[in-house]
C-alpha cells in the first residue's frame, strides 16, 4: 500500500499499513486515544500495539435555550479524525478479505485461550491464600 495514500498514519510512525489487524478508540478525559493493534508474526508470543494519546479541543457551544448562553464541550482534533479514517480503510480492505465465519473463529478461539488463562491465574492466587 502507498505511503501517499495514508500520509496521517505515515506522519504518526506507523511503516507496516498491512501488518494493522485493527484499532480501538476512547476517551479519557480531555484525549482521545487511539490503539493500533497489529498482527502476531510466526514465532512472537503477543501481538504487538502501539498507543497514540490526542488532546480534545475545546469550544463553546452556543446554547439556545437555559440560562447560560454557552456551552463549554470538547471535539476530536482534525489530525485525530484523519488518523481514524485511513484506519477504516484500511481495516475495511482486510476485512472484506477475510471470510466473516474464519473472523468469528478466530476470535473465538481467542477468547477461549484467555480465559483460561484468567482461570489458572486465580486458581495460582487462591492456592496462595
Amino acid at each position: 500500500m502507498r505511503a501517499k495514500k495514508f500520509e496521517t498514519l505515515t506522519a504518526m510512525g506507523v511503516e507496516d499499513f498491512q501488518d494493522i489487524e485493527r484499532y480501538s478508540t476512547r476517551i479519557e478525559g480531555d484525549v482521545d486515544i487511539l490503539k493500533l493493534y497489529f498482527h502476531r508474526h510466526q514465532g512472537e508470543w503477543f501481538a504487538k500495539s502501539k498507543k497514540f494519546k490526542f488532546k480534545r479541543l475545546h469550544k463553546n457551544v452556543k446554547v439556545s435555550d437555559g440560562l447560560v448562553p454557552y456551552r463549554a464541550t470538547t471535539e476530536s482534533s482534525p489530525y485525530y479524525l484523519r488518523a481514524v479514517a485511513e484506519l477504516d480503510q484500511l481495516v475495511a480492505q482486510e476485512k472484506s478479505s477475510l471470510d466473516r465465519k474464519e473472523l468469528l473463529l478466530e476470535e473465538l478461539d481467542h477468547l477461549e485461550k484467555v480465559v483460561a488463562r484468567k482461570i489458572e491465574d486465580l486458581k495460582r492466587q487462591i492456592d496462595e491464600l
